[in-house]
């Protein structure tokens, strides 16, 4: 009953002020108080976002460069195995590539870089210059058919450590030395890095 009484003195006052200036001043700090939990609730809403969509991108990356590394092996091996076959004496092929690294892919970034100076002065005259330095880098995205990508500024090639021939013709001599050295010739390698060995 008490806490009824209180209430409804709250209300009356808030209807009828006795006081002007405190009643401007009481409504102002309340507004102000809301602005600024609406205001950290949109930034955080908004880091939340600009994370999610950081991860999105990176994890896209990651997608492609393992996509690319497979699709660049396999295509090797098959272009190879393709070529030494049309070979004369060479017979049935396969081929193995192994790859040192994976396919670095280097994307664009949106770089934003802000410098702010500032100078303090003592009571003594000393002066202290201040000098903060910011950089803000986002992964540039384009959207294709409803999905993001990020885009691309280089890619580059994964180097070849090892090529193994497994051939029909590989017993003759002759016909090993063509396919080491066609297959050195082709993926810009050393003869050392090629195996060539009979089925």
């Amino acid at each position: 009953m008490a806490s009824n009484n209180n209430l409804k003195t709250i209300i009356e006052w808030i209807k009828n002020p006795k006081n002007k200036i405190i009643s401007k001043f009481m409504f102002l700090f309340t507004l102000g108080l809301l602005l600024l939990s609406l205001g950290k609730f949109l930034t955080a809403s908004d880091n939340l976002q600009s994370n999610s969509e950081y991860l999105k991108s990176s994890d896209i990356i990651e997608q492609n460069m393992a996509q690319e590394n497979i699709s660049y092996e396999d295509k090797l091996e098959r272009q190879l195995t393709e070529l030494l076959r049309q070979v004369k004496g060479v017979g049935d092929v396969s081929v193995m590539i192994t790859l040192e690294d994976e396919t670095l892919i280097e994307p664009a970034f949106n770089t934003v870089n802000t410098e702010k100076t500032s100078e303090e002065k003592d009571n003594e005259g000393g002066v202290r210059t201040i000098i903060e330095k910011q950089t803000n880098q986002q992964v540039v995205l384009l959207r294709r058919n409803g999905e993001e990508e990020a885009v691309v500024l280089k890619k580059t090639a994964p180097k070849i450590k090892g090529v193994l021939i497994v051939a029909d013709g590989a017993s003759s001599s002759n016909i090993r030395e063509k396919i080491m050295k066609s297959t050195a010739t082709l993926l810009d390698i050393p003869i050392y890095k090629i195996s060539v060995l009979e089925k």
